[in-house]
């Protein structure tokens, strides 16, 4: 009798202990909240928007490697994925002439769109992209817009980087710190892509050169190159010029056109969506320079 009174009472306190542990509250699990959706138009402004944001948001790159962004034209489906991002980050000074007629259209409720060369330089008003501080060496004639490739000038780029970190402090203050660091470890890296430059053209002894356009002025003034006038044209007198510089995308007749050494330089109006894509062809325009520079 002993013995069954035992094993009732073993058999009741495990019925128990088993309701009781199917009547205890499930513990609620997080549910994680979805990154912000960031997209950059080229590959400059993609690879320091990467750099500023790490991985606390999703990044994407607008205009697809090969086509460049002053002549992209989004499809609907690009539209429609633009209309969809948190923040949108764009060069500016009327480069990517695409994005105001996106704008004009709407974006995202609370979306916001960030001018990456704002304040690269004093203010011209009426220029496109932001009427209050086009890049320094603007074009005289204020009818115009200014180069817009500061991008190419690394100092320049620094700034853009600032304000790209800026907008993203502003936006997700929860998470501002991190933006903070991360912005200040890839600024280093600029200054060091800066001094890597100079170190690489500061001894080249001949400096002039024949731009096909304005694309390297900033570029080449901060590294004390000078730009000579085109000398096929006859009304310019002698050829004055030590190489000639070109884009990547120049027409073979043009180049065809001159006897002087030809430095083929990218102006990374396209490229890959990548971190490192913008000191790459930073560093591979200053070794073309000096290549071309010293046949």
């Amino acid at each position: 009798m002993r013995k069954l009174i035992c094993a009732l009472a073993l058999c009741l306190a495990a019925g128990c202990s088993k309701q009781e542990g199917n009547d205890a509250p499930a513990v609620p699990q997080a549910t994680p909240l979805p990154k912000l959706l960031v997209l950059a138009t080229i590959a400059p402004m993609y690879c320091f928007t990467k750099n500023v944001v790490g991985d606390l948001a999703d990044v994407e790159m607008i205009v697809p490697a090969g086509t460049s962004g002053a002549t992209f034209q989004p499809s609907e489906d690009e539209v429609r994925r633009i209309m969809q991002a948190d923040i949108v980050v764009e060069n500016g000074f009327g480069f990517e002439g695409w994005m105001d007629k996106l704008v004009a259209r709407g974006l995202k409720p609370g979306a916001v769109r960030v001018i990456a060369a704002r304040g690269t330089g004093p203010g011209i008003p009426g220029m496109p992209g932001d009427p209050t501080s086009p890049p320094a060496d603007a074009p005289a004639d204020a009818s115009g817009p200014p180069d817009p490739h500061v991008w190419l000038d690394p100092i320049m780029a620094i700034k853009e980087l600032q304000n790209i970190r800026d907008a993203l402090m502003a936006y997700d203050p929860a998470n501002a710190n991190e933006y903070l660091a991360n912005e200040n470890r890839y600024e280093a890296s600029l200054r060091d892509l800066d001094d890597e430059v100079g170190r690489t053209t500061v001894d080249i002894k001949k400096r002039r050169l024949e731009c096909e356009d304005g694309t390297f002025s900033y570029f080449l003034k901060r590294y004390e190159f000078t730009a000579v006038p085109n000398g096929n044209d006859a009304t310019q007198g002698p050829r004055m010029a030590d190489a000639v510089l070109v884009t990547t995308s120049t027409a073979r007749a043009i180049l065809n056109e001159t006897d002087l050494p030809v430095v083929r330089a990218d102006p990374m109006e396209s490229g890959s969506a990548s971190t490192e894509f913008y000191e790459q062809a930073t560093l591979a325009n200053a070794r073309a320079l000096r290549e071309g520079l010293l046949r």
